[in-house]
C-alpha cells in the first residue's frame, strides 16, 4: 500500500496553502465574521486556481481531477480560516448531483458558472420538522410541459443573490408502495417568479455561509429542469450523502489541523511559572493525543477518498470518516482552548471562532446517531434500505 500523495496533488496542497496565506488576512477574515458577510472577493479569487471546479470535466472549464484532491483542497482551506474555508467548500454544494445525473444541458449550462465563480449552486432537501422521507411536503406537479412546484424548504446553503440554482427534493402526486419511488430532484433557477428567499439565519458558527428558507409559490419549470429520471430521487439523495459526508470530514480534519497549529504555536512562546508551556509534560502529552487523533481521521478521510476514486464510493468509509473527524475535530479545538487559557476565548486568537465553526460543520450532514446507524447497517450486512427509506436525516 502506497500513502504518498503524487507530486501533482502534493503541488495542489501547496497552491492551496499559498492562496490561503495570500488572502485569508487575520483582519479581514474577522472583518467578515463580524458582518457576516459572504467572502466574495475570495471566492472570485479562487476559481484562478481552478478550486471550484476541481472535480469538473475539462469540458465544462473543470480541472479533471478527483474526489481525494477535493478533500486536499477542503482539508488545507479549513485549516487556514474555517469560517472562509467552508464558504469555498460549498461554493459547489450540490455539484455532484448534476456531475452524476444531470442532462448535458444542465451541465453545460451551469457547471462552468460554478467553475468560474459566477454563481453558488446549492440543494433544498429540509423542510420544517421533516426528517422522513415519506413525510415531505414539497410537491412537483406535471402539467403540460412543465412542473409547478409547491412547498417550503429550510437551512438552505447559498440560498439568496448569489445563488443561481437550487436542486430541490420533491415528491410526484402519484406514490408507489414505498415514499422514495415518488421522489425527484429537480433544478429551479433561482430568478424564477414564485421563488421566496427569507431572511438569513444567524448561526453559531460559520457565520459567513448564507443560510435561508425558501418557499416555492406555484414555481413553474420546464419539464427538462427534472434532474435525472423520474422516481430517482431517493437514489440521487443517497449517492449526494456520501460526497457530502466526505467533504464534511475534510473539513473537519483541516479545522482540527488548523487549531492544532494555533495550540502549538502558542505553547512554544507562551510562559508559566517561569517555563514555556510547551516544557510540562501534561502540555506534551495532550499535543500528542490530539495529534495522534488528527492524524487517525486524516487517514480514514483519505481512504474514502481514495476508494471513490479508485473502484467507487464506499458508503460506510465516507460514514466512518464523517463520524470520526468530526469528532475529532470538536475535541481538538475544545482542548486548543484548553491550553490557551483565557485568550482561547478571546477573538483575536482566533480559536474560538474554530470550536463554534467545528460544532456546525459537524451537523451539517446529519447527527452522530443517524451515522452510526448508516455504519452499523454494514457491519452486519444489513441493508439499510428500510432505514433510509423511514428516515431521511436529522436536519441541522
Amino acid at each position: 500500500m502506497n500513502f504518498e500523495l503524487t507530486n501533482e496533488q502534493k503541488q495542489i496542497k501547496k497552491a492551496v496553502m499559498d492562496f490561503v496565506r495570500g488572502e485569508f488576512k487575520r483582519d479581514v477574515v474577522h472583518d467578515l465574521v463580524q458582518k457576516e458577510e459572504y467572502p466574495r472577493h475570495i471566492w472570485k479569487k479562487s476559481s484562478d486556481l481552478g478550486l471550484p471546479g476541481i472535480a469538473f470535466p475539462e469540458s465544462f472549464q473543470g480541472e479533471g481531477m478527483g474526489v481525494l484532491e477535493k478533500v486536499l483542497i477542503a482539508e488545507e482551506l479549513c485549516r487556514g480560516d474555517a469560517s472562509i474555508g467552508s464558504c469555498l467548500v460549498y461554493a459547489g454544494y450540490g455539484a455532484e448531483i448534476l456531475l452524476q445525473f444531470g442532462s448535458y444541458s444542465q451541465k453545460k449550462t451551469w457547471l462552468p458558472k460554478i467553475a468560474c465563480s459566477e454563481v453558488l449552486s446549492s440543494v433544498a432537501f429540509f423542510e420544517p420538522g421533516i426528517c422522513r422521507l415519506s413525510d415531505i411536503r414539497t410537491v412537483a406537479e406535471k402539467v403540460g410541459n412543465n412542473w409547478v412546484v409547491n412547498g417550503a424548504k429550510s437551512f438552505v446553503i447559498n440560498a439568496g443573490l448569489l445563488a443561481g440554482f437550487y436542486i430541490v427534493l420533491c415528491r410526484a402526486n402519484s406514490a408507489g408502495p414505498f415514499p422514495e419511488q415518488a421522489l425527484n430532484m429537480i433544478l429551479i433557477e433561482t430568478d424564477h417568479p414564485g421563488v421566496i428567499t427569507a431572511d438569513g439565519q444567524a448561526k453559531m458558527g460559520l457565520r459567513m455561509l448564507a443560510t435561508h428558507d425558501v418557499r416555492l409559490d406555484n414555481v413553474c419549470v420546464p419539464i427538462e429542469n427534472l434532474v435525472g429520471n423520474e422516481g430517482q430521487g431517493y437514489r440521487q439523495l443517497m449517492n449526494f450523502f456520501n460526497y457530502s459526508q466526505l467533504a464534511v470530514a475534510a473539513q473537519s480534519v483541516g479545522i482540527a489541523q488548523g487549531a492544532f497549529d494555533r495550540a502549538f504555536a502558542y505553547v512554544k512562546q507562551r510562559k508559566q511559572f517561569g517555563r514555556k508551556i510547551i516544557d510540562f509534560q501534561i502540555s506534551q502529552h495532550k499535543l500528542a493525543d490530539m495529534a495522534t487523533d488528527i492524524e487517525a481521521a486524516r487517514l480514514l478521510t483519505y481512504q474514502a477518498a481514495w476508494k471513490a476514486d479508485n473502484g467507487g464510493m464506499d458508503a460506510r468509509l465516507c460514514a466512518m470518516a464523517n463520524l470520526h473527524a468530526t469528532r475529532t475535530a470538536l475535541a481538538v479545538c475544545d482542548e486548543t482552548i484548553q491550553l490557551l487559557g483565557g485568550y482561547g476565548y478571546m477573538l483575536e486568537y482566533e480559536v474560538e471562532r474554530f470550536f463554534r465553526d467545528a460544532k456546525t460543520v459537524g451537523l451539517m450532514e446529519g447527527s452522530r446517531h443517524v451515522i452510526k446507524n448508516k455504519i452499523f447497517d454494514t457491519l452486519v450486512g444489513k441493508s439499510n434500505h428500510l432505514r433510509n427509506r423511514l428516515q431521511l436525516k436529522e436536519h441541522p
